[in-house]
Formats: structure tokens, C-alpha cells, sequence
């Protein structure tokens, strides 16, 4: 019995997130279903991470346990053949049994787009958040600044958990012009539940200037923004997840 390191990307369109749920699609739900059809027989398998209902991926990580009898690049054509069109296996590998996706990562790397015209665009809306107007990209870099280092989220998110810590820490957070859009690269330790969402949605009020660019350095010092609105999930995507060489 080997266990397996998958990498997988997803269009979360159509899919309630990615935690299998009991009546809702789910992505766990639909790629264990393709490991059941190469004759898998495990409970679940281990994610890096939830992601939300809509929200894209092109790194989730999962591993599980199985009994495989022919080469690992066999086994990823093989779920692939199984897979709907907006979920595939991007690689596949053999990891020590004790990997755990969620509990050896060291980073996650999230990316967010939007754009800006007076007309919704099918083709972007998709992956995008559509703006009316542009925002400043110096204020809510300068207000991003903020997010760095070691705080209590609990501004931005809840804990998985219910007795979970709130303490994350951002590495970087980064925005980027591109043509007449823009994308919000972040990346962390762990998230709270919709915390990159909450995040976002501050953000982009500051460039639009309807909120002061201190807003996110007072929710960190006080544990509220007043706010609770989420950026839209389509324009979010789980980039990659980071682990030790020896993992």
C-alpha cells in the first residue's frame, strides 16, 4: 500500500466547494468517486485545504492510500480519464505515509483577479471580479502592507474550528496591474474560513476610496473592521501549497 501526493486544478464553478457535503456537489466528493473507479476503497482523502463554494484551484493538494499496482504517471491518466473536464490531476507522486497535505504545509499561495468596464464580460466574469471603476492600486498596496507578519485575524475570518487559533501569519501580499485589470497575489502560513475573500473585499473598498487606507492596520489592532461582505469566490484561486524538500 503506497501513499499518493496528487496536485490538482479545478474550475469551482459548479462545484459547493471542496469538502464532500451530503447533498451538494463537492470536488472531494466528484475525485473520490474516480479513485473508487480504479478500485480504491479508502473513507477520504486529505486535502491542503477547504476551499470555498466557486473558488478555483490550480495547486490543491491531496494524498491518500492505495494499493496501485502499475507507475504512478498510469495512475494520473487513469483518474484523468475519470475526471470531468473542469478537474484534473496536474502530477502524481510517492510521499512517506505520515505526509499530511494539510498539517506539513508551509505556505498557500492564493491569487485573485478583477477587472474594470461599464459591461459585465462572460468570458472574465468567470475568473474575475468586475468593477465599474478602477481603484488605486497605491492605497490598497500601502493598506496590504499591513497584512504582513505575524497578527489575530479574526477581523478577517473564523477558525475551521470552534476552539481553533485566529493567529496566521502573511509572508507577502502583493497587488499587480495588468492592462485594465488587476491581481492580489497573498501568501500565508493558513487562512481562517473566508479570509482571503474579507480580505480582498477591504482592499478594493480603500481603492475605490470608500474606506480610509488605515482600515485594515485598526481591524488587525482591534479584531473588527465593522465589515463582513466577501469579494466574490470566482475571482479566487488556490495557486500552490508549499512544503519541506524532505516532504
Amino acid at each position: 500500500m503506497a501513499h499518493y501526493k496528487l496536485i490538482l486544478a479545478y474550475d469551482g464553478t459548479n462545484y459547493n466547494g471542496f469538502q464532500r457535503q451530503k447533498i451538494k456537489t463537492s470536488v472531494q466528493a466528484t475525485f473520490e468517486e474516480a479513485l473508487r473507479r480504479l478500485g480504491w476503497q479508502g473513507r477520504a482523502v486529505m486535502p491542503s485545504g477547504r476551499t470555498d463554494s466557486g473558488v478555483h484551484a490550480k495547486g490543491q493538494v491531496v494524498s491518500f492510500n492505495f494499493d496501485w499496482k502499475h507507475p504512478d504517471r498510469d495512475l494520473q491518466k487513469a483518474l484523468n480519464a475519470f475526471l470531468p473536464a473542469d478537474i484534473a490531476v496536474q502530477s502524481v507522486e510517492q510521499v512517506l505515509a505520515d505526509f499530511h497535505p494539510r498539517y506539513d504545509a508551509l505556505t498557500r499561495q492564493y491569487r485573485y483577479q478583477l477587472y474594470w468596464q461599464p459591461a459585465r464580460d462572460p468570458l472574465r466574469d468567470r475568473y474575475a471580479w468586475r468593477l465599474e471603476r478602477k481603484p488605486e492600486l497605491r492605497l490598497m498596496q500601502a493598506a496590504s502592507d499591513d497584512l504582513l507578519g505575524e497578527h489575530d485575524f479574526i477581523a478577517f475570518g473564523k477558525a475551521l474550528k470552534e476552539d481553533g487559533t485566529t493567529i496566521r501569519r502573511i509572508f507577502s501580499a502583493d497587488w499587480a496591474e495588468e492592462q485594465d485589470g488587476m491581481s492580489f497575489t497573498i501568501v500565508g502560513n493558513a487562512f481562517l474560513y473566508h479570509m482571503v475573500r474579507r480580505i480582498v473585499y477591504v482592499l478594493v473598498r480603500i481603492g475605490l476610496g470608500d474606506l480610509p487606507v488605515e482600515t485594515v492596520r485598526l481591524g488587525l489592532e482591534r479584531g473588527s473592521t465593522g465589515i463582513v461582505s466577501l469579494a466574490p469566490a470566482r475571482g479566487l484561486c488556490l495557486e500552490a501549497v508549499s512544503f519541506s524538500e524532505d516532504r
